[in-house]
């Protein structure tokens, strides 16, 4: 371990000074704690896995991937992760949007995938125990035979695991009636660094005692704990849904239309704003209604009284002078499956730079005026999508890109800077869904002011004192 110069009062070597030799020798110790088949440590292999949990393997490789089986391996490694100083990266099924779980530094990759078993559905209880490895979607399926499922549904709930979205804080297509992740957890088991095992809450639906570690922990990106288990909010099925779309000519038409409901005397489940999709992907009968319509919204109400509150939306939208269309569930997913297979985003050799920003409901609309005006100013391809009913926006500009280029253009930069910038100034924040990681480090002082920042910083230490988890990152 050559990099690596501890003095004779036996001081332990910090993260900074760890290099990847130490890492490896440091697993033959750990190798003989855990059963074959959990640590993963020849480079062939750790590629093709890194990349298959990566959406973007732009960090270091790992020294090892490992994958434990049950929550008391977990706190093995954590316990040798923490006596060593070696970093350890915890990741779900990679499918988070802001590099959250690159590695930055040697260390290891803590795959959460093993740990995917529902360990109980509470019907009468109106709760589930599920381990972080369960994916979201099999949430629901489990609970739909006590009538009752899980409401918070991104866009990737068939394939993203609950660890990952507790991680996030995820958000979903229903958050402006249901709230994000947080909303719906009731308690998490968390390995803390040094392998102690915490429970952070109780089953119960009122608990004020001692302070809210859950809500702490949820959205902190897998730098205060690896979280292994989660006590989920279940809720009872909901008498069907109704829907109701618009198709708009442009951005100020469609805040027009957004402010209308969001005006209204009715609380919709969802609010979806995103361009027409592609005119082979919907069927023929809508063609006349899309016309040269640019944008749609789409209102999705639920319940009893569903039909209710849809008629109260299509009477604002009908006010404004707009043609509402009532498509059917099946109808209605054809305009979508582009955007929850993530391929209604143009793809080709650009430059682009994405936001996941959210502003107050009341500024929503002046937003999309502000992003039109934008991207005429950067000269840039635009796309844009939205949860319009929670305020937050999912935005891509792009610049066309030559095999001689090599830099991000300035203007790029210097667009996401001014759109962070007037979030900021609307009361709203950098990002809604997808978090920090490495994308928004540098922009987060902004937001939060350097006390703030300081003061979780803080928080921090108090968890992990020897900087173990998720280092390079925000808190660090």
């Amino acid at each position: 371990m050559p990099s690596i110069q501890v003095s004779s009062t036996d001081m332990k070597p910090t993260i900074d000074m760890i290099d990847i030799q130490h890492v490896r020798e440091a697993l033959v110790s750990l190798s003989k704690e855990l059963p074959d088949g959990v640590i993963v440590d020849d480079p062939p292999t750790i590629r093709h896995m890194s990349d298959r949990h990566n959406r973007d393997s732009g960090g270091l490789l790992p020294a090892a991937i490992i994958s434990p089986e049950n929550v008391e391996q977990v706190s093995e490694v954590l316990a040798w992760a923490d006596r060593s100083r070696i970093a350890v990266y915890t990741r779900g099924s990679g499918t988070g949007m802001g590099h959250l779980s690159d590695v930055t530094e040697p260390g290891v990759l803590l795959l959460t995938d093993r740990l995917n078993r529902i360990l109980e559905i509470n019907g009468k209880g109106h709760y589930a125990r599920v381990q972080a490895g369960v994916i979201n979607a099999d949430i629901t399926k489990a609970a739909r035979s006590y009538g009752l499922y899980y409401a918070p549904d991104p866009a990737s709930s068939a394939l993203s695991t609950i660890g990952g979205n507790i991680a996030t804080n995820a958000g979903g297509f229903k958050c402006a009636k249901y709230g994000v992740t947080r909303d719906s957890l009731m308690s998490l088991k968390v390995v803390l660094p040094g392998g102690d095992i915490i429970d952070t809450g109780r089953p119960v639906t009122k608990n004020v005692a001692g302070l809210d570690l859950t809500s702490l922990i949820t959205g902190s990106e897998g730098q205060l704990g690896v979280v292994v288990e989660a006590t989920v909010r279940l809720r009872p099925i909901v008498h069907g849904t109704a829907n109701a779309v618009v198709f708009l000519k442009d951005l100020k038409e469609s805040g027009d239309a957004v402010s209308a409901v969001l005006q209204a005397p009715v609380q919709p489940t969802s609010l979806e704003f995103m361009p027409v999709p592609y005119i082979q992907t919907y069927p023929d009968a809508y063609v006349p209604l899309v016309g040269d319509a640019a944008w749609m919204l789409v209102a999705t109400t639920d319940g009893w009284s569903k039909g209710h509150d849809l008629d109260v939306i299509a009477q604002a939208w009908e006010q404004q002078g707009l043609t509402v269309v009532h498509p059917t569930d099946e109808d209605l997913e054809t305009f979508f499956v582009l955007r929850k297979t993530g391929k209604a985003c143009p793809h080709g050799d650009v430059w682009s730079v994405e936001s996941d920003a959210a502003v107050p409901l009341d500024r929503f609309a002046e937003l999309l005026i502000f992003i039109d005006n934008l991207a005429r100013d950067t000269k840039a391809s635009l796309f844009l999508l939205a949860h319009a009913g929670d305020g937050n926006i999912h935005l891509s500009l792009m610049l066309p890109r030559t095999k001689n280029d090599t830099e991000m253009p300035v203007r790029l930069t210097t667009a996401r800077s001014r759109l962070l910038d007037t979030v900021l100034e609307m009361g709203g924040t950098i990002t809604g869904e997808h978090g920090i990681g490495l994308e928004l480090k540098d922009y987060l002082p902004r937001q939060l002011g350097a006390h703030n920042l300081e003061l979780q910083r803080a928080i921090r230490r108090v968890f992990d004192p020897n900087g173990i988890l998720n280092p390079g990152k925000w808190l660090a």
